[in-house]
């Protein structure tokens, strides 16, 4: 089978010629400009360059292993948040498993496992797995994964491993999908909160939180962000960007039953078991302690909630959690690459971190340390302008090309047309 050979994109002017020469004159500038004093108002986030998976305390110092063990032996929940698409998200739910089980010996497991991305009615099967009745590659067909969750599975693998290590008693903690659409069609149909769930049959409201604990005062600014910011709520905003009211009824409602929902599940976990609850969800429910925290307060007044939840690189809010992980953002693209954010000064810089052997990433002379600075027509000011450059390509069908910096140099990397059938697809027509 013969290869597709991409055209080659000339050098960026930075990288050929007199370019070379700018960059002198640039550097030699750049080093006068450096002569100031550094300023020294601007407080300092954190006290150390972490690398991906470490632990942080809240005021941004260094936690080590043995401290984060310390601080979750007194508490009653856990509540350990996550991105669900990022891996290192879930890697770092498997370490904190693992370092919270082998503190304790296996003669009787030391806490429990909750999950946001299972719903409690799928329990005996999560308690079939957790007492070794299957391996976790099978958890994915037995927990209708797609239909329930629908994130890539092979991700949670590292989670539902350390859990099956560990033989540690597990719980899914949710509302299944199929009711929270049920309830979400109802409540854009009728005007108060109070009439969607009494529309629903018996059996759909028997698997609703017994007491739907509406948001803090707090927490509305937050979560009207959020509404505001998902694409699905775009359709109900009125002229002037207000948003329709049965619409934010209908989004309070539905993220109370969630959190409301996990908090009951969480509490009725540790009531059966007599052991501490360690929960695993969306970072939204976990930071701040308004979402599943303050709920599981409510109905288990006096208990300590730990918070844990994913760092950045970016603002670093002491009220988001008692623990921090430092995970970048990461994107892994079909082309075959990987590219993390980093801090880099007071901003970021795009890393590309893998690049899968015989790859379309590959073959166009992406590799791993690469920095991306430009994506099509845009600077790398976040990873979401991939998502613009490859819609622009492949809107217009034209290349996407990258221009990166490889140490001291800069190239262009081009990843070929989109939207256009490759020669390869086309002759196997």
């Amino acid at each position: 089978m013969s290869s597709v050979t991409l055209p080659r994109v000339p050098a960026p002017a930075c990288c050929r010629g007199r370019g070379a020469l700018f960059l002198v004159l640039l550097a030699l500038f750049l080093l006068s400009a450096c002569a100031r004093p550094a300023p020294t108002q601007t407080s300092m986030q954190v006290n150390f360059l972490p690398s991906a998976g470490e632990f942080l305390t809240d005021t941004g110092d260094r936690l080590a292993p043995e401290a984060l063990r310390q601080r979750a032996a007194t508490a009653a929940y856990i509540l350990v948040g996550e991105s669900h698409g990022n891996p290192c998200d879930h890697e770092a739910e498997a370490r904190i498993i693992t370092l919270l089980a082998h503190a304790k010996t296996l003669a009787a497991p030391p806490f429990v496992v909750g999950l946001e991305m299972a719903p409690a009615t799928l329990n005996p099967v999560l308690a079939e797995f957790s007492a070794g009745g299957f391996p976790p590659e099978e958890l994915e067909k037995r927990l209708d994964w797609k239909t329930n969750w629908g994130h890539p599975f092979a991700k949670y693998l590292p989670v539902f491993q350390a859990i099956r290590d560990w033989r540690l008693p597990v719980f899914g903690l949710n509302v299944p999908p199929q009711v929270i659409r049920r309830l979400s069609a109802a409540a854009l149909a009728n005007a108060t909160a109070a009439d969607p769930v009494a529309s629903l049959s018996p059996e759909d409201r028997a698997q609703l939180p017994a007491r739907i604990i509406e948001p803090a005062p707090e927490q509305l600014a937050f979560l009207h962000e959020v509404m505001g910011s998902h694409p699905g709520n775009a359709k109900g905003q009125k002229a002037g960007g207000t948003v329709d009211a049965r619409r934010e009824a209908r989004f309070l409602l539905i993220q109370s039953v969630w959190d409301s929902a996990m908090a009951e599940q969480a509490v009725r976990a540790r009531k059966a078991t007599g052991r501490p609850v360690l929960v695993l969800a969306g970072a939204a429910h976990v930071e701040g302690g308004l979402g599943i925290a303050r709920r599981i307060r409510v109905l288990d007044p006096g208990a300590e909630v730990l918070l844990i939840s994913p760092w950045r690189g970016d603002g670093f809010a002491r009220a988001d959690a008692d623990v921090r992980v430092y995970c970048p953002e990461s994107f892994e693209s079909r082309m075959g690459m990987v590219l993390e954010s980093r801090p880099f000064g007071e901003n970021f810089e795009y890393v590309v971190s893998q690049v899968k052997r015989g790859s379309q990433a590959e073959a166009a002379g992406l590799r791993p340390g690469d920095v991306v600075t430009r994506a099509g027509g845009y600077r790398m000011r976040s990873l979401t302008v991939l998502h613009l450059a490859g819609s622009d390509a492949f809107r217009e069908k034209k290349h996407l090309v990258f221009v990166i910096r490889r140490g001291e140099d800069c190239y262009s990397v081009d990843l070929g047309p989109l939207g256009v059938k490759s020669p390869r697809k086309q002759e196997g027509k």
